[in-house]
């Protein structure tokens, strides 16, 4: 996300709230409850350049986010109690369910001790490939290329990068086209051009792993967390919907194999990596259905309104950029994303109405 278009969204977000419109509308759009998204907890970060900001909160804002729902009577519950009350015949209290991506090791470290502290379940989903160091968390070592380097140069494909990265805005704008290139190639041409751009500008990818992402014993530590539920989130963290299926269904499974053999775990619920529309969709949610989880999150943007697919289901994403707690309360009333619906069906009507307005010509 561009300086440019965070600062319009804030702007617009900003000025729904302060309308306090979203307050009027939420009995009819806040739904039941939500999802929340985090990935990093960690303190802030010094310096003017901060790679996948979006991914970050500290960890004061976890629990301040913590406390604001509990004054505000929103029950924080595990995934099982979400899906009773889901299905129950009969609303109950709103309802908060919160959530971890990937297997940071800061989740242990630096969330871990707020959550305990407020007494609150949560759930984190671990992709084995990166707790096993046979994958690699590829954003945050593209992250560190640019953050170091003043020059950015790579293949990706068949594209030859070579950006300037000096100022802050460069770096910004270097790591915006990386990872541009990088998420519309093959997945593992992807891998391959990480690991490329990482040997040419001296950026260790097992060091940067080992020092970012849990290992196995403190998977484990955290399985014996009564408050802790631990979901699979694949092995090689791949967009799925861009892998083959047979390839796609043992990403899925050997993740929940793994957690068992490795940690103990028996994961019953499943975090699809990324989550979009366009890297999870039907074939996905069928093979979560298929392979025996009871639930599949995404991250595609809404509240619970209940009646939603169990293996479909939407979050809220924390986003670093946004660390004030009135994003949480406009969010959670539903009503940003009712707008988003509205105006994704308006567009659907305008085009149709072209394209009859342009076949009776």
């Amino acid at each position: 996300m561009t300086g440019l278009s965070k600062l319009g969204i804030k702007t617009a977000l900003n000025a729904l709230y302060w309308s306090r419109a979203h307050e009027i509308a939420a009995p009819l759009t806040g739904g039941l409850g939500a999802i929340l998204m985090f990935h990093h907890v960690r303190s802030a970060r010094h310096g003017r350049f901060h790679p996948n900001r979006h991914l970050d909160v500290t960890p004061d804002f976890l629990g301040a986010v913590i406390r604001h729902l509990q004054q505000r009577d929103i029950d924080i519950v595990d995934l099982d109690e979400a899906m009773r009350r889901l299905a129950g015949s009969t609303p109950g209290r709103r309802f908060v369910v919160l959530t971890f991506d990937d297997g940071y090791r800061n989740n242990l470290t630096e969330a871990y001790p707020v959550l305990k502290a407020a007494a609150v379940p949560f759930t984190v989903y671990v992709a084995t490939g990166l707790i096993d160091r046979t994958a690699i968390p590829w954003w945050d070592i593209v992250g560190e290329i640019v953050a170091h380097n003043p020059r950015i140069c790579g293949r990706v494909g068949d594209s030859e990068l070579d950006l300037p990265a000096g100022s802050v805005r460069e770096k910004e704008a270097a790591l915006e086209a990386v990872i541009r290139q990088l998420t519309t190639c093959d997945e593992d041409e992807q891998r391959r051009a990480v690991a490329r751009m990482a040997a040419i500008h001296g950026v260790n990818a097992r060091t940067l792993a080992n020092s970012l992402m849990l290992d196995w014993e403190e998977v484990r530590a955290i399985a014996r967390c009564p408050l802790a539920t631990i979901g699979a989130h694949t092995v090689g963290h791949y967009a799925l919907s861009r892998i083959d299926a047979g390839r796609a269904r043992l990403e899925m499974e050997e993740s929940r194999i793994r957690l068992f053999e490795a940690a103990g775990v028996t994961a019953r619920h499943f975090a699809y990596p990324y989550g979009s529309a366009s890297a999870a969709g039907p074939r996905e949610y069928a093979l979560a259905e298929e392979l025996g989880f009871e639930t599949g999150v995404t991250t595609q943007r809404g509240v619970l309104q209940g009646g939603e697919a169990p293996f479909a289901l939407p979050r809220i994403s924390v986003n670093g950029g946004f660390q004030a707690i009135r994003y949480i309360d406009l969010l959670l009333s539903g009503v940003p994303f009712a707008l988003e619906r509205g105006v994704k069906r308006l567009r659907g009507i305008t085009s149709v109405a072209v394209v009859a307005s342009a076949s009776t010509r």
